[in-house]
């Protein structure tokens, strides 16, 4: 007989939460399923019934928030391309980040998870979406780098302040949004002829 699918559920958010805390402490690296088993006091078999390996883990931990930045961004992308359009990715990344802060700053800092395939693809494929949206779709090193700058500017003011209120946090990164665009196309003149 097999536990009913909403007490499998329960279980898979537990271990999902464990796994969280314990990567969170030593790293995707440094944590086993093992030491994800002992942390809940079950058996690694319980673990393995809802995970069937470590990056199966990692990808039910990531998924929730890769699938809510892709719907946000979505909702930009069906907008008019206008020069609105980047304020507007700003502010779908800085909602992202609030909405998964604890997954989001665990990740920003785990290099063994960055690599790993369910987090690798899907960041790739956020910051393609990003080069569009930020810079007007600018297909060259100056896009991709102000790219760069706007999504670690924004998660890093998030992310390190844990504490801070989310209403205050958007406030304050709607202003940095704003000089980070006005120097985009600053520096995008420069380059002009």
């Amino acid at each position: 007989m097999t536990a009913p699918a909403a007490s499998r559920s329960e279980s898979a958010c537990r271990v999902r939460d464990a796994a969280l805390e314990l990567f969170a402490e030593h790293g995707f690296d440094g944590t086993s399923l093992q030491q994800i088993a002992d942390r809940l006091g079950i058996t690694k078999a319980a673990v393995y019934y809802h995970f069937h390996s470590k990056d199966d883990l990692l990808a039910a931990l990531v998924e929730p928030a890769f699938d809510d930045l892709d719907a946000l961004l979505g909702q930009v992308e069906a907008l008019p391309a206008d020069s609105a359009r980047p304020r507007l990715a700003l502010q779908a990344f800085t909602e992202y980040l609030l909405q998964h802060r604890s997954t989001a700053a665990w990740m920003s800092r785990d290099a063994g998870a960055l690599t790993r395939p369910a987090v690798w693809e899907r960041t790739r494929q956020v910051e393609q979406r990003l080069d569009v949206l930020l810079t007007s779709g600018d297909a060259d090193p100056l896009a991709r780098f102000w790219t760069s700058v706007f999504t670690r500017a924004v998660s890093g003011a998030i992310l390190d302040q844990p504490d801070a209120d989310e209403q205050w946090l958007r406030t304050e990164v709607a202003e940095l949004g704003k000089h980070l665009l006005s120097g985009y196309r600053a520096a995008r003149r420069r380059q002009q002829p």
